[in-house]
């Protein structure tokens, strides 16, 4: 690192070099002086032999020839005096110019850099060095977790040492402040990533040990997780949770069969597969579980349509089946956070046992609340309903373009 800037460095001072080699440096006699200094010395010459002539012919005496000689003379020396100062000299406007530019080249190539150059990355990169430095030193959790807070209240600029030290935190069974070290690594790590979508799916497991639940906040976690990839390990193995806790145990072992082959070797490998053997023996021993579904819904704003400003808005998902006005399977979450990814699972149904796999299809639709309750008010934004097929297992794209008048 210090021998990258000081390459950079010297350069930078180089190329202002230049300049100043530029802004000092004497500059060349003029030609054109010198040839006139020469007409000016032959004028003389034959001024001086005129005047020659007229005292030997007794046109003028002595006194008219000393008189007219000394006024050629300090002609002379005028002309050819003027004439030998130097055109300009280093201090003139054109040399403060050339001093400025010397001064504003290693300044504005720094701020360029800066700006629209790679020292972001760079900055990480180094970070990163240091990070795993302090890991392959530390000995034990304890002064493992002391190092990494020391070292990122120095440089936060390093998504990896965040997510080492949210693991640490979750190690250590201080999940609290393991969920605010995801975020942090959240903050500074590039969006749309391969880590930012391996972190957005570790971020809703945190979330999910600290309540114990699937809340809205860790639903809608999965769901970007799962947005951001359909194979992410942490978001399948929280939606395998979720549909076995739903006794949706086909659903179970599917989302864990999914996550399978990137759980590499270790502890979670066994985990997910001890998962499926569960649900497979819930399966034999309960054989009317049906074939559990998902379905991924994409739910955004018509353009140019906006939200008025309320604390209390609430966009709501629902499925329906026709004719019905009470929802089967419903999901409660945040409008400020449209476009929203939404996977629609049984885990979602509002009375126990039913499940998207029982109906061949269903209406679909989303309503934005912004008294924050159920039912359309005036004043309330929805999408137009749709009639989707179960088994088809296709996007749904629900589109919010209307106003409740």
């Amino acid at each position: 690192m210090i021998e990258l800037w000081a390459a950079i460095a010297l350069l930078l001072c180089l190329t202002s070099g230049f300049v100043l080699w530029a802004w000092w440096r004497p500059l060349p006699t003029s030609a054109v002086s010198n040839n006139r200094n020469d007409a000016v010395v032959e004028l003389y010459r034959v001024k001086q032999m005129e005047l020659e002539q007229e005292l030997a012919s007794a046109q003028i005496n002595r006194s008219d020839y000393d008189q007219g000689l000394a006024e050629m003379q300090r002609t002379l020396l005028l002309e050819t005096s003027d004439s030998a100062l130097p055109l300009s000299s280093p201090n003139n406007a054109g040399g403060l110019l050339l001093l400025l530019v010397a001064l504003v080249i290693p300044v504005a190539g720094l701020l360029t850099y800066f700006q629209l150059g790679a020292y972001s990355s760079l900055e990480q990169s180094f970070n990163l060095q240091n990070t795993r430095s302090i890991t392959a030193s530390a000995t034990s959790l304890p002064p493992l977790i002391s190092s990494l807070e020391g070292e990122l209240e120095q440089r936060p600029n390093n998504p990896e040492g965040w997510y080492l030290l949210a693991n640490s935190y979750m190690q250590a069974e201080q999940t609290a402040l393991g969920i605010a070290a995801f975020e942090q690594a959240l903050n500074y790590v590039q969006t749309g990533s391969r880590q930012h979508s391996a972190l957005l799916g570790q971020y809703a497991q945190a979330l999910f040990f600290d309540e114990g639940e699937f809340s809205q906040l860790v639903n809608q976690a999965i769901a970007e997780a799962m947005a951001q990839d359909p194979k992410d390990v942490s978001a399948l193995s929280l939606l395998g949770i979720q549909a076995f806790e739903n006794e949706s145990y086909d659903a179970a072992i599917q989302f864990w069969q999914r996550a399978l082959p990137r759980a590499g070797e270790g502890q979670g490998k066994a985990s997910l597969q001890a998962g499926i053997d569960s649900a497979q023996q819930m399966l034999t021993e309960d054989p009317s579980q049906g074939l559990g579904v998902a379905l991924p819904i994409k739910v955004s704003l018509a353009n140019g349509l906006s939200i008025p400003g309320s604390q209390q808005a609430v966009l709501f998902v629902y499925a329906k089946q026709a004719e019905r006005a009470m929802p089967l399977f419903a999901t409660k979450l945040n409008p400020g956070n449209l476009p929203l990814d939404v996977l629609l699972t049984d885990a979602m149904a509002l009375q126990k046992g039913t499940r998207l796999a029982d109906y061949q299809t269903l209406n679909l639709s989303a309503h934005i609340a912004m008294a924050g309750v159920p039912g359309q008010k005036p004043g309330d934004l929805v999408s137009q309903t749709l009639v989707v097929t179960i088994a088809e297992d296709k996007t749904v794209y629900l589109t919010i373009d209307q106003i409740l008048k």
